[in-house]
């Protein structure tokens, strides 16, 4: 169970600053974003589109909040920034399948809180008959093996931190199973490839 000062959505949630084009290893001509208080820089696929909502922040000093759709709208990942919260939990009365895919060091993501920042793309399969969740994020350093959840949160500012991060959907009435199976095969898909290059891009702009 995780109790935390504020809840955000699974899957992160009008008007796009400057979007010009930029640069990333496999895709030349990317799209470069950077977000409207002009603290962080990414990269995209020029087929995605990113908009802009109104902010979820409850830190003071402020705060964006963006999602990332494809040509068909589809939600694919969000960003928020200027988020405090905390993590607690109690431990399950059995323990959940936690399986970490991938993860990579993302240096070029400084934090004010000194933590270093990773890319995860990671699944858990709770007891209980639950719904199994697989989400790729960028977190902040190592995090509990899933007793807690999926936590997908990194620090930026003295005070603050924030989300960029998805979820794998996959078909309606799915098994935990079927679910996690899919979650793994996720991987081998260029739409997958796409957005770890996204989001491993996120960087500071300052």
């Amino acid at each position: 169970m995780i109790a935390a000062a504020l809840l955000l959505s699974t899957v992160p949630s009008c008007a796009a600053p400057q979007q010009e084009e930029g640069r990333t290893s496999s895709a030349p001509q990317w799209s470069s974003y950077t977000t409207a208080d002009g603290s962080l820089r990414f990269e995209h696929p020029p087929e995605w589109d990113v908009r802009e909502l109104p902010a979820l922040a409850n830190d003071p000093a402020g705060g964006v909040s963006l999602q990332v759709v494809d040509a068909g709208g589809r939600v694919l990942a969000e960003l928020d920034t200027g988020i405090i919260t905390d993590l607690s939990c109690t431990d399950p009365a059995e323990p959940a399948a936690y399986v970490e895919y991938e993860s990579i060091p993302m240096p070029d993501l400084d934090s004010k809180q000194g933590s270093e920042q990773r890319f995860v793309y990671r699944s858990l399969g709770p007891s209980g008959g639950r719904a199994a969740q697989a989400t790729y994020a960028v977190v902040s350093g190592q995090q509990p093996a899933g007793q807690c959840g999926l936590f997908d949160f990194f620090t930026l500012t003295e005070s603050s931190g924030g989300r960029f991060a998805g979820e794998f959907a996959d078909s309606a009435g799915a098994s935990q199973e079927e679910y996690l199976e899919g979650a793994s095969r996720y991987r081998e898909t260029q739409e997958y490839r796409d957005l770890r290059e996204m989001l491993t891009s996120l960087r500071n702009a300052d």
